[in-house]
């Protein structure tokens, strides 16, 4: 079930909750919805068309049963093969696009529907809708298409605080020196589109810091252009809730070569070790299950805002996550077990009523307790198959030593030899077994990452040792290359800004797996008794930093790193100067990492935005990225930047 319309009242910044109020007056014609007394709009039956695109869109907030509540029959893509249903209207949800105009056309030529409703995000531009009205006039049908509108929706919102612009071509587009000019223009432009749509949707014009490394300048002068031209022609988009509170979002835009390791280090959280492991993509994950008579079958999970145990635990140590699976299964058993028990006895003539009474309160208890046990089965299966990897890939080990070399910190006799170990595939012992290719490339990329900040760190000729060892084992050392491509072009954009040392960090998985060995392979129930003193990291990222520096906004030395737009007044100041700003704190950010996050960084800018600051108690961060991946497929990412 979908989250209540009206949570977003109560937060301004709820961009999951603002975007489904948008998608549900799309869907219901623009009209309110009928209220809990059966007053106001009653949806009448329709069918959904969408692209591939606007399915993605959709897909977080509404499920099939949230559609047909909202009167949808049928939701179909654009391209598959649709039969005629002329007595129904159909609300159409695209891309902008000439194909996708074509086959509009070409719908509403053929009479597929009674009426149409044809809704473009982010908005139509002026060619393309003359030629889709050409095209319908010649057709003699324009009276069947009912309105057109243009949408703001061009982004996946996945929690309130969590949105994906779902465009894995615009980073490589950016980055790629074989990229055209109107490539990298046209890349640019779809960024600052998306990112316009979630202002739009917030209601909200931001205060512009943007990084000056890589494309985020670029992407941010194209935004404020386009926020500084919308005001002074049309200042009707942003009359949200977040335009009337008192003081303006910051909107700080980083490139993604600011913070690599965050893409590359293990997770500690339960949604980052859900994405990392088993490959979370849009709120949902797979998993093989054995099936009886031997074979496997994939079943699907959802992970969203209706699974209460997901939405308190998405942040919390894998540890907690066990502890709370176990305590919650011996809740339902003790309730189901207490059912049980007051049918058990003969009944007295003068109780009868009673037990008819406690009779229909236990029926009535049954599907919220049916319900409570289908989604703690889902999360045992989930934490299971995460201890599993957890366990056969020594990711305690990974771990350790990822957290050593993110914050800068010596290395031991004992890491150096760990390290080796880890990075030896046909090394002796099992520890050096631990891990697969991945997990190695991984920590090789996070050594070079370490030598490329601080020069010496390793004895000459001892990373190049470990990169012969992944080679000569048939390792593929092109992210490797990728990542010092990657690195090399953000240093000729502009040279890195000194910063001070984070402070040390917890540790999150550091002894998780002898712990492990120690309670045995018993389940998820003897592990959580084993981790109670697992803490998640502390360590400050560069973006964590950056992050709260600017929303304390007191001239810290992030101030002069970062250029700044003011779209209200048109004005860039791209050397940082405190001319004419307010200093204030600020309340509230929008987070934006040009190229692709993880949700490990969104738990961890989440949990930033917790500690106290001096923009008191209410400060809240939104967390966003042109897409989500996984260490995975940003490998694969990395790749072809080799060859570039």
């Amino acid at each position: 079930m979908a989250p209540p319309l009206s949570a977003a009242a109560d937060n301004p910044w709820a961009l999951r909750s603002r975007q489904l109020s948008a998608i549900s007056r799309m869907i219901n014609l623009d009209r309110e919805e009928a209220d809990a007394s059966g007053v106001g709009w009653h949806d009448p039956w329709k069918v959904l068309v969408y692209d591939s695109f606007c399915r993605d869109v959709i897909s977080p907030l509404l499920k099939v049963g949230d559609l047909r509540k909202r009167g949808v029959t049928l939701h179909l893509l654009l391209d598959a093969e649709r039969e005629q249903i002329a007595d129904v209207p159909a609300v159409y949800f695209l891309r902008p696009t000439a194909a996708n105009a074509r086959r509009v056309a070409a719908d509403v030529a053929g009479g597929l529907y009674e009426s149409f409703h044809l809704n473009f995000t982010p908005s139509i531009p002026r060619p393309l809708l003359e030629a889709l009205a050409a095209e319908t006039l010649e057709a003699e049908v324009v009276s069947h298409v009912s309105r057109v509108v243009d949408q703001y929706l061009s982004f996946v919102s996945l929690e309130e605080d969590l949105f994906s612009l779902q465009l894995p071509r615009a980073y490589p587009a950016l980055l790629s020196p074989k990229s055209t000019d109107s490539e990298v223009e046209a890349a640019v432009d779809e960024v600052a589109s998306g990112l316009f749509s979630v202002l739009v949707t917030l209601g909200a014009v931001p205060v512009l810091r943007f990084s000056r490394r890589g494309p985020a300048q670029a992407v941010a002068e194209k935004l404020g252009a386009r926020l500084h031209a919308q005001l002074r022609s049309h200042t009707s988009l942003f009359s949200g809730a977040a335009a009337a509170s008192l003081q303006r979002p910051l909107l700080l835009l980083v490139d993604r070569s600011e913070d690599v390791g965050a893409m590359l280090q293990h997770g500690w959280s339960y949604s980052s070790l859900a994405h990392d492991l088993l490959g979370l993509r849009l709120n949902r994950v797979s998993l093989s299950e054995a099936v009886d008579g031997g074979g496997s079958r994939a079943r699907s999970y959802d992970l969203h805002e209706s699974d209460a145990f997901w939405t308190e635990h998405m942040g919390s140590a894998f540890h907690v996550v066990a502890s709370d699976v176990d305590e919650r299964l011996q809740q339902y058993r003790k309730a189901m077990d207490e059912i049980s028990a007051g049918g058990a006895a003969p009944l007295e003539a003068e109780a009868l009523g009673n037990a008819t009474k406690a009779l229909q309160s236990t029926i009535a208890q049954l599907p919220e307790l049916q319900e409570k046990k289908r989604l703690l089965d889902m999360h045992t299966s989930l934490a299971t198959e995460m201890l599993g990897q957890i366990k056969a890939r020594s990711l305690d080990s990974f771990y350790a030593l990822e957290e050593t070399l993110l914050e800068g910190r010596a290395l031991s006799a004992d890491d150096r030899q760990t390290l080796s170990q880890l990075l030896d595939p046909t090394g002796g012992g099992a520890e050096a077994q631990g891990g697969t290719a991945e997990d190695r490339l991984r920590l090789l990329l996070l050594v070079a990452l370490r030598r490329s900040l601080q020069p010496g760190t390793f004895p000459p000729g001892e990373a190049e040792q470990f990169e012969s060892r992944l080679a000569a084992a048939g390792a593929d050392l092109r992210p490797l290359q990728g990542l010092r491509r990657l690195l090399s072009l953000a240093e000729a954009a502009a040279p890195p800004t000194a910063t001070p040392p984070p402070p040390p960090a917890a540790n999150t998985f550091g002894g998780l797996m002898s712990l492990a060995r120690r309670v045995g392979d018993t389940g998820v129930s003897a592990l959580a008794a084993g981790l109670k003193t697992m803490l998640p990291s502390k360590r400050e990222t560069p973006v964590t930093r950056a992050v709260g520096a600017l929303m304390d906004n007191k001239g810290a030395a992030e101030e002069g790193a970062y250029g700044y737009i003011d779209p209200k007044i048109g004005d860039t100041d791209g050397a940082g100067a405190a001319t004419g700003r307010g200093r204030g704190p600020y309340g509230a950010a929008i987070v934006f990492v040009v190229g692709p996050g993880n949700h490990l960084e969104h738990m961890t800018l989440r949990e930033r935005s917790k500690q106290p600051s001096s923009a008191g108690p209410a400060r809240r961060v939104v967390y966003g990225c042109t897409e989500l991946l996984n260490a995975e497929a940003f490998l694969s990412l990395l790749s072809p930047l080799a060859a570039a």
